[in-house]
């Protein structure tokens, strides 16, 4: 947008006009940004998982309770051999470590293993070994309900 200004005229030509920008931000163009922004945020989040991690857990029909976020130790089994504890890589030493501390804190915290269908059995009975060994006997299994939502 430009203003005219009107100049003094002591000329016989009639008035002089200066063009002088306006100092204001055109937001409309700012606010379609922010729009589109906000739905590719809004589509990506659809598709993050819970841990970012890829397994299949075991089907099973019944659940037993929902998690209690701050209350429970989650510990994730893939089938390459790794160990995730609340969603971030670990070793067996430092779960182990972890759930001690745990148990001399709140001794009614749940473990819950969540394991990749194709696992060894035996991986499982591990972790369940050393929870019992930290104090803490409340154990779970993490399944998928036959619909497909983890439990």
């Amino acid at each position: 947008m430009v203003m005219k200004v009107s100049g003094g005229g002591h000329s016989g030509r009639g008035h002089r006009s200066h063009a002088v920008p306006m100092a204001e931000i055109n937001i409309i163009p700012l606010v379609d940004v922010v729009l589109v922004l906000l739905i590719i945020f809004m589509a990506t989040t659809a598709f993050v998982k819970e841990s970012g991690l890829n397994m299949k857990l075991p089907a099973a029909k019944t659940t037993e309770v929902t998690p209690q976020e701050n209350k429970d130790i989650n510990i994730a089994l893939t089938r390459n051999n790794k160990i995730y504890l609340d969603g971030k890589p670990t070793n067996e030493k430092a779960v182990l470590g972890i759930m001690m501390t745990r148990a001399k804190k709140m001794p009614d915290t749940r473990v819950i293993i969540k394991g990749d269908e194709k696992i060894e059995y035996k991986r499982v009975v591990q972790i369940m070994d050393m929870a019992k060994q930290a104090g803490l006997p409340k154990v779970a299994l993490g399944t998928q309900l036959p619909d497909g939502k983890d439990q």
